[in-house]
């Protein structure tokens, strides 16, 4: 694991190198070292769901911390329509499309159709890093908008989904759609720890942005420590899920929030950004072997034909439809819509959420079928994505220079 931690210092630099995303690669190690018998603590088809949720919940709020310290527009309608839009109507509609295909094509049960649809939707903030921001760009400069709508929609929809996974355990528990309390859902775990999400993450990255700015100003007391960023993003979480908000969600509004704040030195923001994605480069590493040790042990045993063929319309057909159909109206061009539709990768945050809906309530019989098909399309996601991405940016890229 050490040669392999290794490895990834040169991996993202490589990988632009032979346009091969480097997830591809480090799965591969992981195929390796499982085959070659490497005694690591392996784990299981299934995963342990305690350690695979902490584990893939800490990689996600340090991505998500750094994804919002990238963006470099101020809050508006007009300015993040695209990225919005595709919250709005692209998450939904794909959702409710797995929920469907769930229930009619997989056979599944109400409450695991629903979980199924939340877990899946999210876009990932971790595996997407090469079709996303590079970094936090100078004031002068402006964001293309491609990698803004991509970085901002996972930062976004990854706390969102949340809701959804809750509705899905709530379900279960209640025996029947008829017997789920919807209004407690709909006002308790949408409106109240959306907006406390939001609230929270703004009020604390207003207070760290604000530390930053005056206290070297006052009392001429300054950080040059880019672990800033992490122990925000830990904070900003923690106190989040105590005062009862969605921690995703704040984590990613913080990292906005402090990205507007006039720093003195004007390289930090980018040496935060820098540290929170060193350190989840690193965990990335543990990650992705075990995941490809994990298949190779047989977390595919319970895939047929169906789960394949669903696996492969999600990402070649239902995502890029859905984003396409949300992204109407906007004046992103044609070419510059059929790529981010086709571009919503998937990722660590769908494993998180499974992970978490086990550990929380344990009773959903299809729970070896739903690691089965989400691997699946992580894999997926992966490896057409992997394998294009780069292609696609360049190609969108070299457009709008013409």
């Amino acid at each position: 694991m050490g040669a392999a931690t290794l490895i990834m210092a040169w991996l993202p630099s490589l990988s632009k190198k032979i346009k091969i995303s480097y997830p591809i690669i480090l799965i591969m190690v992981g195929f390796g070292l499982f085959y070659l018998g490497v005694p690591l603590n392996w784990p299981d088809a299934y995963w342990p769901d305690a350690w695979v949720m902490k584990i893939s919940e800490a990689i996600v709020i340090i991505s998500l911390m750094g994804a919002g310290l990238k963006i470099n527009r101020p809050f508006s309608w007009a300015t993040w329509r695209g990225a919005l839009q595709l919250i709005l109507i692209t998450m939904p509609v794909f959702m409710l499309t797995i929920l469907l295909l769930g229930m009619e094509f997989l056979q599944f049960s109400l409450p695991a159709s629903i979980l199924l649809a939340a877990v899946l939707a999210p876009t990932d903030p971790v595996l997407a890093e090469e079709v996303q921001l590079s970094g936090p760009k100078k004031d002068n400069e402006k964001d293309t908008e491609l990698q803004f709508t991509l970085t901002a929609e996972a930062g976004i929809n990854d706390g969102l989904a949340f809701p959804f996974t809750y509705m899905a355990i709530l379900v279960a528990q209640a025996g029947s759609w008829e017997n789920f309390a919807l209004g407690e859902w709909f006002f308790y775990k949408v409106c109240v720890k959306i907006i406390l999400g939001i609230i929270i993450g703004f009020m604390l990255g207003r207070i760290v942005g604000y530390l930053l700015e005056k206290l070297p100003q006052v009392a001429n007391i300054r950080t040059r420590d880019g672990f800033l960023a992490l122990s925000t993003t830990f904070f900003v979480y923690g106190l989040t899920e105590l005062l009862y908000g969605y921690g995703f969600l704040a984590v990613f509004v913080a990292g906005l929030t402090i990205r507007r704040a006039e720093i003195e030195e004007n390289d930090f923001k980018k040496k935060m950004h820098n540290f929170v994605g060193e350190i989840e480069r690193f965990l990335l590493v543990f990650w992705l072997v075990l995941f490809g040790g994990s298949i190779l042990n047989g977390v595919f045993e319970n895939i047929g034909w169906r789960e394949i063929l669903m696996a492969l319309l999600i990402i070649l057909v239902i995502r890029p439809a859905a984003g396409m159909l949300g992204l109407m109206g906007t004046k992103i061009s044609n070419k510059e819509r059929l790529a981010i539709s086709f571009l919503g990768i998937k990722g660590i945050g769908s494993i998180f959420y499974l992970a978490w809906a086990f550990v929380t309530f344990g009773d959903f019989p299809e729970r070896n079928e739903m690691y089965a098909i989400t691997s699946l399309v992580i894999l997926c996601s992966i490896v057409i994505h992997g394998l294009t991405a780069s292609h696609i940016i360049q190609y969108i890229e070299g457009k709008n220079k013409d």
